[in-house]
This record gives structure tokens, sequence and C-alpha cells, in this order.
């Protein structure tokens, strides 16, 4: 059954008047926003943008003016007039086109898609500032067992091409009017790309930890890193290289630490709804001398943005930290969990 959808057909209130006509004999009346990677996209009152695969689009007609570009690169201009069989005319132009021919099409008063292209390409390559400050309620388990309250700072400056990222983070827990967590953590990583998937880094991380007897915990390394995956919704990357570790400890049961080491790790995030995100990152260091001697950190977190913007974002996760060589008395794993409130911001 061939069916029509017409939309404020006779109502004044219509500022839109552009129809498509689709191979069902449906037809959409908006505004023709243009032709792009095979999609017609038109905009709508009762539906925003739709896109319609050209190859569903039997006829279209234009009220304003439209520019069009072939396969050929040969560019046309002017209104369209009521096209059938799958062609497209276009006034004071005797030339039919197939709709499998346009490779863009766009109206005339809007900026023409490759020019359009070329812009945000020149975009992705300045330099951005971008923050994120948020207020975590934490929980852990191992050397402790308490609630408490922390405070993490990120800031990255960079393009596709190339950051720098830094990360502040300080946790803070009592129970009984007696700190029994008191952790500080700061790092800067620095990103460069090289080829398409594959870019150098250098990192280093600082820790301070009075549970553990932890007076500074210093990881240095600088190896490569390759994008595996990298699709709108998922990204998944893998890094290996060089790295030097240095403990120094509250205890003189233990000797400081200072030796070369391996740093591998695992980055991946993905898009599950539109406001719905999972991310990860697992960082493995083993000493280079004695491979049973290692640090292996993870943090898995679900985030949800709060607001239209995705300025305003709730995350939920597990960080844990598995020392293999701990200092005695202490526990080997140290897990947290923790609801942190995240404001992101240029």
């Amino acid at each position: 059954m061939v069916k029509k959808i017409a939309f404020f057909l006779f109502s004044p209130l219509v500022a839109m008047a552009d129809t498509v006509t689709v191979n069902d004999g449906s037809v959409l009346l908006g505004s023709i926003l243009g032709i792009s990677d095979g999609n017609l996209t038109i905009q709508t009152e009762f539906a925003g943008k739709i896109k319609i695969p050209y190859h569903k689009v039997s006829a279209i007609k234009s009220d304003d003016e439209i520019s069009l570009r072939l396969d050929d690169n040969r560019t046309f201009d002017g209104i369209i007039e009521n096209s059938e069989d799958n062609l497209l005319k276009i006034a004071g132009n005797d030339e039919e086109f197939s709709f499998s021919e346009i490779r863009h099409l766009w109206n005339a008063n809007s900026t023409d898609p490759l020019i359009f292209a070329a812009q945000q390409s020149a975009l992705a390559l300045q330099m951005k500032w971008k923050h994120s400050l948020g207020f975590n309620l934490t929980g852990a388990s191992g050397n402790s067992e308490s609630f408490g309250l922390g405070i993490r700072l990120d800031s990255s400056y960079g393009n596709k091409i190339r950051a720098y990222d830094m990360y502040f983070s300080y946790l803070n827990s009592t129970k009984e009017d007696i700190t029994i967590v008191d952790e500080t953590t700061f790092g800067l990583d620095y990103d460069s790309r090289f080829f398409e998937r594959l870019s150098w880094y250098a990192k280093t991380d600082l820790e301070n930890d009075r549970l553990e007897e932890v007076d500074l915990r210093a990881t240095a390394a600088l190896g490569l890193k390759y994008s595996w995956i990298e699709e709108q919704n998922y990204k998944a990357s893998l890094r290996g290289g060089a790295a030097f570790r240095f403990e120094e400890l509250d205890s003189d049961s233990v000797k400081s630490l200072q030796e070369p080491a391996l740093d591998l790790g695992l980055e991946y995030s993905h898009k599950l709804k539109k406001f719905l995100f999972v991310e990860s990152d697992a960082s493995y260091i083993p000493s280079i001398n004695d491979f049973s001697d290692f640090l292996f950190r993870k943090d898995t977190a679900l985030m949800i943005a709060l607001s239209e913007k995705q300025d305003w974002k709730l995350r939920s996760g597990l960080a844990g930290t598995y020392n293999s060589t701990p200092v005695p008395g202490k526990e080997e794993m140290d897990l947290k969990y923790y609801i942190r409130m995240i404001y992101e911001f240029d």
C-alpha cells in the first residue's frame, strides 16, 4: 500500500517547502540540507533531520536555490524543478542528472561541503585546552575499609596529532577521627602521532601514599602507542615501552627501590548510548631484573552524561593497584570504588 506523508501542507505556518518523494510514494516536506556520502538529508518540522539513502529517493523539488557537484567535479546552481524517474533537473539547464551522479548537494547560501571539510580539518589541528574537575565519594578495601572524599583535576592541551595531559588527584578518608587514607597522585603524559595509528609517548606518574608507607613512588616511561580501534563509538589502544621505577619508603625494614622496568598498557572507551560511556585504563609495570616484582593498575568506570551539552557527568568506577612486593604488614591489593561528579570545560 502506498503511503503518503504530508506535513503542514496547507498551513500558513509552513516556512520550509522543499519536497522529497521516496520510492514507496511517501512525501516529506521540509528543507533539503544536502546530499553527501550517498544520503539525502532533509530538515522536517515533525522529526528533525532525516537521512534517506539516495537510491530510495524518486524525486525532489526545491523552492530555494541549490548547488550541486557531480562525480566529475562539475558544479551547477539553481532551483530544482520537479524530477521524475530518479532524474533531477535544474531550472534553466537542459541537462538531467541521476542521483547516483551527485557527489554533493547543498543550499546555495550554505558552505560548500569541500570547503567545510577543509575548515574542519584545520580546526582539528588547532591546539586547544580542555579541563575537567571532579569530586569523589570513595570507598576502600584491602589496607583499609572506609569511605572518604577526594578531588581530581584533569587538563589536556592538544589536537588530533599531539597532546599534553596532566592530572592531579587527592583522596582522604578518616575513621573515628583517625586518618586512614591519605593519597596524592600527579601525572604528565605526552603523545605525538607520526603515522595514522602509531604514536610515541612519554609519561610520568608520582604517588604519595601514607597508608602504604610510600613517601614517593615514581614511574617514568617512554615508548610506542598503537591505536588499535578508532571508531566513532569505540576506541582502543595498546602501548609498550621502557620505564624506570623509583620508590622512597617510610620504612626501615625495606630498602628504597630504583630499577629499570617495562611499561605495558591498554586503554579503551565505548559509547554505549548517547549519554552512556564505559572507560578503562590498565597498566602493567614489571621489573626487568625480576618479572615477579611488578605493579598492576586498573581503573574501569561507567559514565553518565547529565546534561545535553555533556559538560556534567557522573562517573562510577573501581580503581585498583596490585603491588607484588608491598611493605611488610601491608596487603598486595588496594581497591577503591568511587562515585565522581565531573564538570568539563574549555
